[in-house]
């Protein structure tokens, strides 16, 4: 979707009342994902801001899902726009111990300025093709940013075999083979059921 900002409110806040949705318009090859078409507010003094309405995503990271929730409000400054955003997500994939579907909840805050292309400089966030804004990619790149590298089942689930597969520690595996190297040693332990003599 397309969001247009027109119901900006100078030097105050308020909920945007009379939103346009449009078709979705691609940045070079990149889809967007929530477009911001801040033309209107860029027409206001600074100070002038408005609230966006509260949106979801769902987006691929690694091969895990990841469900955001955005809210965030744009402020006009004198260089461009800022972005406050509060993300909220949801990773899913599996736990890198036992391989069963896992969860982890996401979340953090993006205070970011985009600037009008006659005042930026480096590689700065820019305002985008007709005034607008990729504020769904600044939330899941920002999401991104605090996604677990490895999911763990919550509460810790047991470590899986290595050798059998099943839910218990390499080294307590009953089908583990005993090293080859070491099989001259089980020569030296007495029969099952004895108890160890004392030599000497």
């Amino acid at each position: 979707p397309c969001v247009d900002c027109s119901s900006a409110t100078p030097r105050r806040r308020q909920r945007v009342s009379d939103l346009n949705e449009a078709t979705n318009v691609t940045d070079g090859a990149t889809p967007a994902l929530y477009l911001i078409d801040c033309s209107p507010l860029l027409a206001e003094l600074p100070g002038a801001s408005f609230d966006v309405p509260e949106f979801t995503l769902t987006s691929t990271s690694e091969g895990e899902l990841i469900h955001t929730t955005v809210q965030a409000r744009v402020d006009r400054t004198n260089r461009g726009v800022r972005l406050i955003a509060h993300v909220r997500g949801v990773q899913e994939g599996a736990c890198a111990r036992c391989l069963s579907p896992a969860r982890a909840a996401l979340e953090t805050r993006i205070d970011e300025e985009v600037l009008e292309e006659r005042h930026a400089k480096g590689e700065g966030e820019r305002l985008g093709r007709g005034n607008s804004v990729d504020l769904g990619r600044i939330a899941v790149e920002g999401l991104d940013l605090v996604r677990q590298l490895v999911l763990h089942c919550d509460p810790l689930c047991p470590e899986r075999c290595g050798h059998c597969g099943a839910p218990h520690q390499m080294e307590e595996c009953p089908d583990r083979e005993v090293d080859p190297r070491l099989a001259v040693l089980g020569s030296l332990l007495p029969p099952s059921g004895e108890e160890p003599g004392v030599k000497g």
